[in-house]
């Protein structure tokens, strides 16, 4: 049985239900945020960031604006950066 990784872009923060969706369908999720304005960004990853506590899983962040959402049956592992590992909430404003 082949696992998918969701790649997704949101282009406002109605398209985080999306996000939301695969994650309780337990299927990891890549999330670019570059696209959104910066307040909409830190909005769409508050409401991940509530939903990845309510499925108990982990997000990590990859970069300023791209993060990976991971439900509770996958591991993500890699050489991240240790002040962000296991940190569900993160200030895009503080992150620049």
């Amino acid at each position: 049985n082949n696992m998918k990784m969701i790649v997704f872009q949101p282009m406002s923060y109605e398209d985080t239900q999306s996000v939301i969706d695969n994650l309780k369908n337990r299927k990891p999720v890549v999330v670019n945020l570059e696209m959104l304005d910066l307040d909409v960004a830190q909005r769409v990853l508050d409401f991940m960031s509530g939903a990845i506590y309510a499925v108990n899983g982990t997000i990590q962040k990859v970069s300023r604006c791209i993060f990976v959402l991971a439900p509770n049956n996958v591991d993500v592992v890699g050489n991240i950066v240790p002040e962000t590992q296991g940190n569900s909430f993160i200030d895009l404003e503080t992150e620049r």
